[in-house]
């Protein structure tokens, strides 16, 4: 049997996901949050959708449980990481996803889907890409990046700070 290939052009990651993808393959890392569980509900209420997320988070050895309503899934589910991230990552208040994008390529509802996330918080801009054949899982997890990939960076600049007491003082 025939491996199916990708119908994308293969462009090469942003350098956000490269760059939390070659953290991800490194001895020893730890992510600073773990998504336990997710989950969404698609409702139609007096007339009006509502989609309501819960998301359950493991930073070390506790767990966060939030829920939020947004306009769309990924929107809800934003919502709802945001704020348990912001529980222990206070400086994430800033990061806003600013564009977003998502592109499906098949002739079914099967079609493999790419997504496409850039974020800022204020100073600088990263972005982030994942694929998948569930629309949602691609925007989730380009999302979920986004948020991992800005941690990352905020500890190592925390510890480059920390080493260095010239640059602390300034």
């Amino acid at each position: 049997m025939q491996e199916k290939s990708s119908v994308f052009y293969e462009a090469p990651p942003p350098q956000a996901s490269r760059e939390l993808a070659e953290l991800r393959a490194s001895p020893g890392y730890s992510p600073p949050f773990q998504v336990m569980r997710r989950r969404v509900i698609d409702d139609f209420n007096e007339g009006k959708m509502t989609i309501d997320a819960t998301v359950v988070i493991r930073i070390g050895d506790l767990e966060e449980t939030e829920a939020a309503r947004g306009v769309g899934v990924v929107h809800a589910l934003d919502l709802a990481l945001r704020k348990a991230l912001l529980k222990y990552f206070p400086y994430l208040d800033s990061v806003k996803v600013t564009e977003t994008y998502t592109h499906g390529s098949g002739e079914s509802t099967e079609a493999e889907v790419i997504s496409v996330k850039k974020f800022s918080d204020g100073h600088i801009t990263w972005v982030t890409m994942a694929k998948s054949a569930n629309t949602v899982e691609a925007g989730w997890n380009s999302l979920v990046d986004g948020y991992e990939w800005r941690i990352n960076m905020e500890n190592f600049r925390t510890k480059r700070l920390m080493n260095n007491p010239r640059l602390s003082s300034r």
